[in-house]
């Protein structure tokens, strides 16, 4: 029997418990909705935030983009300096160093986890790169050990990206903890959900000084009141309705992330007698699974678009997340100052790429059922 499309709506639903209902409700009544440095619960987030990463200082924003966006402004790079980038990621990773002037430079990702490609690093390093961006994607921890080696080496700031990934971990270290400053994202899809919102994480005194400043319009911090700036800065300050969703989530975010791989895992075992490759999770890894990406195999890539679309008219959720490498997207192609190396990696993966749902909102029977819709949508096309 097919589901109904309730049963679809549920990828929609944040399971907000009634922790987060009350604290919303106290905040909407107290009158308190936002204030410049932080009201009480976007301050008792942040530190909670700050005591769970183990970072010295921790920023509450406005969403996962502005959080990249100060973490830039924050470096205070200049026209020619570089920064180090997956090929395969959303836009804001190279949006944002754009913004502040600086060139983004597209590094290649691993075949076998999607994340960026250590090796490709080393090659893409010149005189004037300054800063690595790591996307550990769709929620599986990129290569950590590696990755911040190659940054103290080479003197480069070492960035989290870690939207897609709260709560997962590398060799049972927190993601988030390993950057010189970290970055997430509370968005409507993600594993800490505030409706929107974000996060900056950094254990440096003078980042941190920065973006006290940088996050409230460059304001000087020794006496609010006077209205006098140092800097130039930018209104992503989170509001105290976002702050107070944010500390009943991570209180459920371990619970969450346990559905998110059991989900995961069933997708796995009824899927797995396809030539359907999986994002891979490696041994020092802990993936939390934003969504669990497959490829589809090299002979059937053409009909990608194919396959997707007979799943969706089955009422099935599903997505390619994303169809095009940076490398590949028109806006970048256009711009003749930014360097558009070879990624045939990323490039071959966004053509095969899919993307399953495992929100903790569905059920267990939700996901077999999904599965073994896929299954069957799969066979068709490859016997087509």
């Amino acid at each position: 029997m097919k589901k109904s499309h309730s049963v679809i709506n549920k990828i929609n639903k944040n399971i907000v418990d009634e922790t987060g209902i009350k604290n919303v409700v106290k905040v909407l009544k107290s009158g308190f909705l936002s204030k410049p440095e932080g009201g009480p619960y976007v301050k008792l987030f942040q530190n909670k935030m700050s005591h769970w990463l183990g970072k010295k200082f921790c920023f509450a924003t406005t969403s996962g983009t502005s959080s990249l966006h100060a973490a830039i402004a924050s470096l205070g790079l200049k026209q020619n300096d570089e920064v180090l980038i997956p090929a395969l990621t959303y836009i804001a990773d190279a949006s944002v160093v754009i913004q502040e002037h600086a060139k983004p430079v597209f590094v290649d990702v691993s075949q076998e986890d999607f994340n960026i490609a250590p090796a490709d690093v080393l090659k893409k390093i010149t005189r004037n790169t300054k800063a690595l961006i790591v996307v550990h994607m769709y929620g599986q921890p990129a290569r950590m050990d590696e990755l911040r080696q190659i940054a103290k080496e080479n003197k480069l700031i070492l960035i989290e990206d870690c939207a897609q990934a709260a709560g997962a971990k590398y060799k049972n270290k927190l993601i988030g903890s390993f950057g010189d400053i970290s970055c997430f994202s509370f968005y409507q899809t993600k594993h800490i959900v505030c409706g929107e919102g974000g996060l900056i994480a950094t254990d440096n005194t003078i980042y941190a000084n920065i973006l006290r400043s940088i996050l409230n319009n460059g304001i000087k911090r020794s006496r609010l009141e006077d209205y006098d700036y140092d800097r130039i800065g930018f209104n992503y300050q989170m509001t105290e309705m976002q702050a107070a969703l944010g500390i009943s989530q991570l209180l459920r975010l371990n619970q969450l992330n346990r559905t998110r791989r059991k989900h995961a895992a069933i997708y796995r075992k009824i899927l797995s007698e396809t030539d359907i490759f999986f994002q891979k999770e490696n041994k020092d890894g802990y993936n939390v699974y934003c969504y669990l990406t497959g490829l589809l195999p090299k002979k059937l890539a053409k009909k990608r678009n194919l396959f997707l679309s007979r799943v969706l008219k089955e009422k099935i959720p599903i997505k390619k997340q994303y169809p095009l490498s940076l490398t590949e997207t028109e806006i970048f192609r256009k711009m003749s100052d930014v360097k558009l190396f070879d990624t045939p990696i990323a490039k071959d993966i966004s053509k095969r790429i899919f993307n399953l749902y495992v929100n903790p909102g569905l059920e267990e029977d939700d996901i077999v059922h999904f599965a073994k819709t896929v299954l069957k949508m799969y066979q068709e096309i490859e016997q087509s």
